[in-house]
């Protein structure tokens, strides 16, 4: 089910990027106020670019966010594992 969604979803988006990228050709002169450096390029590639970068902003501030959940995670496994390990031995104490 999810698969036919994300089917449906994606071809559009896949076309507007596509039509996207093909119309916005004209070349933007991108500069820094503080820096002295200009660059020259489509301006497509441009808002792809500014989006890649926001994009990969925004995992690693999802990243950052769960990282206490994945500590706890990692430690209540530790502790699963010690858990058995002790149930274990003493199973095997009582077969004994």
């Amino acid at each position: 089910m999810f698969k036919i969604i994300y089917f449906i979803i994606s071809i559009p988006v896949l076309f507007l990027t596509i039509s996207f990228a093909v119309t916005n050709r004209q070349d933007v002169v991108l500069g820094v106020w503080p820096f002295p450096f200009e660059l020259t390029m489509p301006l497509s590639l441009a808002l792809f670019a500014v989006g890649a970068v926001f994009f990969i902003m925004g995992g690693f501030y999802f990243w950052l966010i769960n990282m206490p959940l994945r500590a706890e995670r990692y430690f209540q496994a530790k502790k699963i594992k010690e858990l058995d390990k002790k149930l274990a031995e003493q199973n095997a104490v009582k077969l004994k």
